[in-house]
């Protein structure tokens, strides 16, 4: 990573060359803002003086992040006030530092950023869309992933609700072949029964009445591309023949029509519900589950693979503060006790329920002018608390509290028992009991990200 400092004061300059000498650290240096926007290009985090020969600061921070909208930006000043705090915040600075500072706290947003570089790297290696996570069940999921995308062959994507079924159909989608076409996507559950067959075939003028004028289905709609039918096993039973037959034939009956009209297109389904269940209750036809069941993608709940929650967590953030428009300082980072308490969640409602609470977790940190989501920051945990008797309720606490230290603790050490030991101040056969007790996971030898994401700087001490 290479860092670009533009200051025009020579002491600073050397001060600061003094301070870096032995960190190992890449860094070019630019006296004003029209040298320091050539090397731009070749860097990652710029660290520049508000007052500068020329183009002043705020003015080389808004022209930097135009040329290169990804580029980290750090300030530093003498001049040190509010309003242009909240400026350089809003222009989209990481930090505000007040001259003069310890140098030791500008290598720690280095360091900081140079960790976020590497968390988004492996967010891009271990990815698929907007999928991310590099546990084993994810990469297993990226895989048949890759593997349906080579295909126009039916896909059944199956989960809780809030696993990212969709996001995993909008990926397989822009793997395949498919790409050019567009993706289409219907909420089955959202249909009125006495409207399914004219949203998915479409309709001629005068088919029904109220049918004033003609409409494309869903399925023309998708033509040359996919189409995704979302709560698959809403459909009602009787209308899961015609789904059936378009699928097998390409070839659907708009209402209305004299004639059939063929449609090209690769359907991918989705369904949170015990499909299974339903084929032996009858409820759901066997012969459209064959059909749509040339590829089965299951998608993990994040109960199963809490190690993914700190980089689920930090690319949510971003998203957030990246789609936030309104301007203001906004929390860019996630403390470590705030990670800690994200990953000992049991998640019932999934990575659709993380994200709820970190966009909430986000506008209370915007509000208090927080640089950091903190625990604070986020919304309580949900509970119930069931009648039991005393002794009863005290045991399951007990049970529950150790299960979630236990799976905390070794999502924190990558899954090292030893370690884990260590941090539970516990013996580490006894923690190996309660490993194989609770069915827990651990020695997980994929790496994982560093928990701590910090940023600090003069205005919050403040």
């Amino acid at each position: 990573m290479r860092t670009l400092v533009v200051e025009d004061d020579t002491a600073v300059v050397e001060a600061l060359r003094e301070s870096f000498q032995d960190s190992g650290l890449d860094i070019d240096y630019a006296t004003d803002g029209e040298s320091a926007l050539k090397k731009i290009p070749e860097v990652d985090l710029l660290v520049t003086d508000l007052r500068l020969p020329g183009m002043n600061g705020t003015e080389l921070l808004k022209e930097a992040r135009r040329r290169k909208p990804e580029i980290a930006v750090v300030i530093m000043t003498a001049y040190g006030t509010i309003p242009s705090a909240v400026e350089a915040m809003r222009r989209g600075a990481r930090a505000y530092l007040t001259k003069p500072f310890d140098p030791e706290e500008l290598i720690f947003h280095i360091r900081t950023v140079e960790d976020t570089l590497k968390l988004r790297e492996m967010a891009f290696r271990f990815s698929r869309g907007e999928l991310v996570g590099s546990s084993l069940l994810m990469q297993k999921v990226y895989q048949e992933i890759d593997l349906a995308a080579t295909s126009d062959s039916p896909v059944l994507i199956t989960g809780e609700t809030g696993t990212g079924k969709e996001l995993a159909a909008r990926a397989i989608h822009d793997l395949s072949p498919q790409k050019k076409g567009p993706f289409i996507a219907v909420n089955m559950g959202a249909l009125p029964k006495e409207l399914v067959e004219s949203e998915l075939f479409g309709r001629e003028r005068g088919a029904f009445t109220g049918a004033d004028a003609r409409k494309r289905g869903r399925f023309a709609l998708a033509e040359g591309g996919t189409l995704f039918l979302d709560e698959l096993t809403s459909l009602p039973l009787e209308l899961q023949p015609k789904l059936l037959r378009a699928i097998e034939t390409k070839e659907i009956w708009t209402l209305g029509a004299e004639k059939p009209e063929q449609v090209q297109m690769r359907p991918v389904a989705a369904t949170n519900a015990n499909i299974d269940a339903m084929i032996r209750e009858g409820t759901f036809r066997e012969d459209l589950y064959y059909r749509l069941n040339s590829h089965r993608i299951l998608m993990p709940p994040l109960r199963e693979h809490p190690e993914d929650i700190p980089i689920i967590a930090r690319t949510l953030v971003e998203r957030a503060t990246t789609d936030d428009k309104t301007g203001g300082l906004r929390a860019t980072e996630i403390s470590g006790e705030a990670l800690a308490a994200l990953v000992s969640r049991p998640w019932p409602g999934n990575v659709r329920e993380l994200a709820n609470v970190l966009g909430k977790a986000v506008l209370r940190g915007k509000t208090l002018g927080a640089l950091r989501i903190e625990a604070e920051h986020l919304d309580p945990e949900p509970g119930s608390f069931p009648l039991l008797s005393f002794k009863e309720a005290k045991d399951k606490a007990a049970e529950e509290w150790s299960k979630r230290a236990i799976r905390t603790a070794l999502a924190l050490t990558e899954g090292n028992v030893s370690k884990a030991a260590v941090l539970l101040k516990m013996n580490q056969n006894a923690l190996f009991r309660l490993i194989k007790k609770y069915g827990l996971k651990s020695n997980n030898p994929l790496p994982k990200p560093r928990l701590q994401f910090t940023v600090s700087s003069k205005l919050n001490q403040r």
